[in-house]
């Protein structure tokens, strides 16, 4: 949901400190085709938790809790992989791994492409060269990437036709996607996930207004298949409450709350202070931060903030209400899984009131 806006400064500022040609070489996606995950089929796009046929999202214990009382691990900006040859990562593997792991939101941003690599990108930078858009409408195109498609981009129908077979292998899961659209880029985005077949596992609320309240069972989304839930900002998206949506994606900001970019260690919200965590159904800890010199993803704090006493703590300082999303970098780093799992069986079994009651957002503890 963050994005870094001093990306393409640090992407040069790390290139010319590496040297460009060596490091252009090493991870540039030279041509925008060249996208791994194509790869992936209906056996490797199996999840681990397919074993357990009576279970919910990995437990049984999910089942019957509404979608805003379940705790669900979320990778930031989950396109940007090494293993997808992505220019300063934040993730080491892709995002169809991280599903099959256990993973059940994924955060991506779409942007229009034009083929630039990131010599492109450095060039235009240090000359200054801002093309027209217009100019080259025709030679632009729908992508997944960070900031500029020339650090690496994914092609969306790779992406969405990689979820929908993960959806078509896995009766039981449910997914959470969040995009950060990009200018110009919502009706794209919105043709390729029709052109992808995802639509028939998108949940849809029948006015589509924003003034969603009460949220389904996991069971519930299970039984009628509609197991795949959008959000979406920027690039054109408003709210709903005042605005026509495309059907079937809610904007994010009528029910997320969030905490700020780039704290690993408090609660304290992003935005208004009107934005209070119990007034929307979803409250979303951003568990990243990004190098303090470069202002890139850090594989070295994710170490850190992915442990499971990190993550306790971090939640331990959550007074008015415990985080029902917990969105990280380098996702196959630490024990973000083994912790979410804990907070559901928590809640799922009843062992911890105070939790279960924080996340409705009934108490303060």
């Amino acid at each position: 949901m963050g994005c870094c806006k001093n990306v393409i400064a640090s992407l040069v500022c790390t290139a010319v400190l590496c040297g460009a040609g060596v490091a252009a070489y090493m991870y540039g996606p030279w041509n925008k085709d060249n996208d791994s995950g194509s790869e992936e089929t209906t056996t490797t796009l199996t999840a681990k938790s397919s074993t357990c046929k009576n279970c919910c999202n990995g437990l049984e214990s999910n089942c019957d809790l509404p979608i805003d009382q379940v705790t669900w691990a979320m990778v930031h900006n989950a396109m940007s992989s090494e293993y997808d040859s992505f220019y300063a990562a934040n993730n080491d593997l892709s995002l169809e791994k991280a599903l099959v792991a256990g993973y059940r939101g994924l955060m991506l941003d779409s942007c229009l492409c034009n083929g630039d690599t990131i010599v492109d990108v450095i060039q235009d930078f240090v000359t200054g060269n801002d093309e027209d858009t217009e100019e080259n409408a025709e030679e632009q195109y729908l992508g997944f990437c960070h900031g500029t498609c020339g650090a690496g981009s994914r092609k969306p129908e790779t992406v969405l036709n990689n979820i929908k077979t993960f959806l078509d292998v896995n009766p039981n899961e449910v997914l959470i996607l969040e995009f950060e659209v990009g200018e110009g880029t919502l009706e794209l985005l919105y043709e390729a996930i029709n052109d992808s077949g995802l639509e028939k596992y998108v949940l849809r609320d029948e006015e589509n207004d924003g003034t969603v309240t009460t949220w389904p069972t996991l069971q519930q989304l299970i039984s009628s298949n509609r197991r795949l839930l959008l959000f979406a900002h920027n690039g054109g998206m408003e709210s709903c409450e005042t605005s026509t949506c495309p059907e079937g994606i809610f904007y994010t900001y009528d029910h997320f709350s969030q905490t700020n970019w780039n704290d690993g260690d408090t609660c304290e919200l992003r935005g208004s202070v009107d934005t209070i965590p119990d007034k929307h159904g979803f409250f979303l800890m951003n568990h990243w931060k990004n190098d303090e010199n470069l202002d890139l993803p850090s594989k070295t704090n994710a170490e850190e903030f992915n442990t499971y006493e990190f993550l306790s703590t971090r939640l331990g300082k959550c007074d008015e209400r415990v985080p029902n999303i917990v969105a990280v970098d380098f996702w196959s780093t630490g024990d973000v899984l083994k912790f979410v799992e804990d907070q559901n069986t928590k809640i799922g079994g009843g062992g911890d009131a105070v939790v279960a009651a924080s996340r409705s957002g009934s108490i303060r503890h």
